[in-house]
C-alpha cells in the first residue's frame, strides 16, 4: 500500500506544519507512536540523531558523548530533545538529504514509507484538530526551506 504511494508522491515536496502550541506537538508525536510503533520510531530516531524513546515512550532522549549513559555533565549524561525539533525534521526535506543518509535514500522504498507513515500520523491528526496549520511546498532538489 505505501509503496505506490511513494512512487506516485514526489520526493521534492516537503510538508511545512505549523504546530500552534505544545499541546499539538504532544499530539502529533502521541500519534506517531500510536501509528507506527515504538519500533519503527525509534528507528526513524536513531537514525535522525542517534536518539531513542525513553521507557515511558514519552520523552526523545539521546545519550551524548563516549559512555554517555554512564557518564555525568556535559561529555555525557541523558539529554532530553525537543519533539519539536524532531517534528520539524521529520516534515522538512531533511530526512531525504544525501548528504547525511546517502546518495540513493529518496530510492529507499523501507525509508521512504517509513517517513511517509510517520508524516501522515502527525499530520492526521492535527488536520482534524485546531493545533497545526499544514501546506505542501515544492522545493527545487537539493534546495532547502
Amino acid at each position: 500500500m505505501y509503496h505506490a504511494l511513494v512512487r506516485k508522491k514526489p520526493m521534492n515536496v516537503s510538508m511545512a506544519v505549523k504546530f500552534k502550541s505544545n499541546t499539538a506537538v504532544g499530539k502529533a508525536f502521541d500519534a506517531i507512536i500510536d501509528g507506527i510503533g515504538r519500533g519503527d520510531i525509534g528507528e526513524i530516531l536513531m537514525n535522525w540523531n542517534d536518539s531513542q524513546l525513553n521507557e515511558d515512550g514519552d520523552k526523545i532522549i539521546c545519550y551524548p558523548g563516549r559512555d554517555g549513559r554512564f557518564s555525568l555533565g556535559k561529555e555525557g549524561g541523558k539529554v532530553i530533545i525537543s519533539k519539536r525539533e524532531f517534528l520539524t525534521w521529520l516534515m522538512s526535506d531533511e530526512p531525504f538529504d544525501e548528504k547525511v543518509y546517502g546518495a540513493n535514500i529518496r530510492n529507499d522504498p523501507d525509508w521512504t514509507a517509513l517517513i511517509l507513515r510517520a508524516r501522515e500520523a502527525a499530520i492526521g491528526t492535527q488536520l482534524h484538530g485546531k493545533g497545526a496549520e499544514a501546506s505542501h511546498s515544492k522545493t527545487p532538489q537539493g534546495s532547502r526551506n
